[in-house]
């Protein structure tokens, strides 16, 4: 398998007034395309910061993120973004879905940018949520739906744009273990069609479903 993320020697430094907070400290990682991997480390470890990076959402203080091939260290939000859009999908803990909108319409908030029809856009959004078991929930907007239900809403939302990484934080953090189970057979599932998925998370028992497991502890990998 070919790389599909190299993190070369990275630090990533806040400035609070006149403290420096290193929150990762020459961390190297290499991603390969088609893995499941779990990161995990506890509150503080740098975790986020290192999701950040992994999914083009910052670059570093130092150091090198390479994407596809393509540094991505010194690119400007808006090139992030590109980035973002065509190859990463994004499933968070708190489901970030539009109350106001159905089932169907949160899952095509994705492609409203990417030049396609109406018809298209809801015919592969009707598609993703059928494939997630909730043909009988597109019109239910997410106070009608429960937690395991809204978390395969953002799944379908973040397959939308057919994207080659799915970046998941704390996935089941906000469901009951057995939903818990089902989203995690659902990200493996995808897993064997092909997509890299990047679990971060501070549960062990999801450690079994990925081929590898990266522990980060105080900004460095352990």
């Amino acid at each position: 398998m070919s790389n599909l993320l190299q993190i070369e020697g990275v630090w990533k430094v806040y400035h609070l007034g006149k403290i420096d907070v290193e929150v990762l400290r020459g961390v190297d990682l290499n991603i390969k395309k088609g893995e499941f991997i779990t990161v995990l480390g506890p509150s503080g470890s740098g975790k986020s910061t290192l999701l950040n990076m992994m999914s083009c959402l910052d670059t570093p203080t130092k150091g090198r993120v390479v994407f596809e091939g393509e540094d991505v260290s010194h690119m400007s939000e808006d090139e992030l973004a590109t980035v973002r859009g065509k190859n990463i999908g994004f499933i968070f803990q708190q489901f970030n879905l539009l109350m106001h909108l159905t089932a169907l319409e949160n899952v095509t908030i994705p492609t409203v940018f990417q030049g396609t029809s109406r018809a298209e856009r809801e015919k592969k959004a009707t598609s993703l949520l059928d494939s997630v078991d909730l043909l009988e929930r597109v019109d239910h907007r997410p106070g009608e739906l429960s937690g395991g239900e809204k978390q395969r809403v953002a799944i379908a939302r973040a397959l939308v744009n057919s994207p080659d990484v799915i970046v998941a934080d704390e996935p089941t953090g906000n469901v009951d273990s057995k939903t818990g189970e089902k989203i995690m057979n659902i990200l493996k599932d995808l897993n064997k069609e092909g997509k890299t998925v990047i679990v971060v998370t501070h549960d062990e028992d999801l450690v079994p479903y990925a081929d590898r497991a990266i522990r980060i502890k105080d900004g460095q990998i352990v």
